[in-house]
């Protein structure tokens, strides 16, 4: 599968995180939000009826 580039914009908090986590487990920032994603994706394929917009603001994101 090819790869596709994209950019993000995270809180500098969240990016604070995913980057001590990375470097505490000898990986990427890169690695662990595809990790992530890829968690999500599968979470969201397997809840039907799952609106990933419900818990945005929880987590600190908007829509």
């Amino acid at each position: 599968m090819k790869a596709v580039r994209t950019t993000v914009s995270l809180p500098s908090d969240q990016y604070e995180k995913l980057q001590a986590l990375a470097e505490a487990n000898g990986l990427s920032v890169a690695w662990v939000v595809r990790q992530a994603v890829g968690e999500f994706l599968d979470r969201v394929d397997s809840d039907k009826g799952y609106n990933p917009l419900e818990n945005a603001s929880k987590a600190g994101g908007k829509a």
